[in-house]
């Protein structure tokens, strides 16, 4: 086998399987070389500028990997992709979405490619799976770009709030100005921020209910203390010492965990904190009820 041949499996090994135009040539296999390895059945092409060796498994991420070597450094992984790979919820499809400078927007990849007018920082990317991708904060707002839609939209802020790889209070900064600007979609941003910023999509589905009811938005996943201890990070905090606590499908399931619940509860109230529960089943199935308790809860704190 030609030497050569084991240089290209070391950096397409070291690439998810994929390697660039660029490279093959950089170790001497240029284009009579290809076509040999090519019709030989060694190399297959995988997009304009990005091969991989015969036999290697078609994964995702050898997708995802072409399609950034297609860019020869000039653009990064974005869109559903980049939410794919950062763990963001809700994102799942092998679908290969890429960012690039407005100057390189002509650019072919074997992926779905989308320019910027707003430059790519080294502060708006880092690496995973050894691929450049834009950090969450940016991503969310270039997701107009690539056509996100409302409950996209909405499940990356939300998991990225979650997951501590955004400032909510930064992200909504940049959110209304991008809007003022009338930068990529910033209505669309602006829209799904309303009633997000909840650690799940069920808090998402209650500050809904609290924005159609005419009422003030809570601040959200506030902490207590007792000295260096925490006692509780509660979901919601209205004016008026009321707290609202919103349980899923997988709360109170065991002994201990009813205790735990009923601690920060005694815990909250001793501190002069009232204290409302609603379940899953109260926000899906009787929103009203959900409304009107708490409607008197803040009535009576006035």
């Amino acid at each position: 086998m030609d030497p050569r041949f084991a240089k290209v499996a070391a950096i397409a090994g070291s690439q998810h399987s994929a390697i660039s135009l660029r490279q093959l040539e950089s170790v001497g296999v240029g284009s009579s070389l290809r076509h040999k390895w090519g019709s030989a059945g060694i190399l297959v092409r995988l997009g304009p500028r990005s091969f991989s060796i015969a036999g290697a498994a078609p994964t995702w991420l050898r997708s995802v990997s072409a399609g950034v070597l297609d860019l020869e450094g000039r653009g990064v992984v974005a869109g559903r992709a980049g939410a794919r790979l950062l763990g963001l919820d809700g994102f799942s499809s092998d679908v290969v979405e890429l960012l690039v400078p407005r100057a390189h927007r002509r650019l072919g990849s074997s992926g779905v490619v989308r320019s910027t007018s707003l430059p790519i920082g080294k502060d708006d990317t880092h690496r995973v799976e050894g691929m450049t991708v834009l950090r969450a904060e940016r991503l969310i707002l270039e997701a107009p770009l690539f056509g996100f839609t409302r409950e996209e939209t909405e499940n990356a802020i939300d998991s990225a709030i979650r997951m501590r790889l955004v400032s909510e209070q930064r992200l909504r900064a940049r959110v209304v100005a991008s809007h003022r600007q009338s930068i990529n979609g910033g209505r669309l941003l602006l829209d799904a921020l309303v009633d997000t910023g909840g650690e799940s999509r069920l808090e998402r589905w209650f500050l809904r209910l609290v924005r159609d009811a005419g009422m003030a938005r809570p601040m959200l996943q506030t902490t207590y203390r007792a000295g260096s201890r925490t006692i509780a990070r509660v979901d919601a905090y209205f004016p008026g010492g009321l707290v609202v606590e919103v349980a899923g499908h997988g709360t109170h399931a065991t002994r201990r965990q009813r205790q735990v619940d009923a601690q920060r509860h005694t815990e909250l109230t001793l501190r002069g904190l009232r204290v409302l529960t609603f379940t899953y089943e109260d926000l899906r199935d009787r929103p009203s009820w959900v409304v009107s308790r708490l409607t008197e809860a803040l009535r009576s704190a006035a």
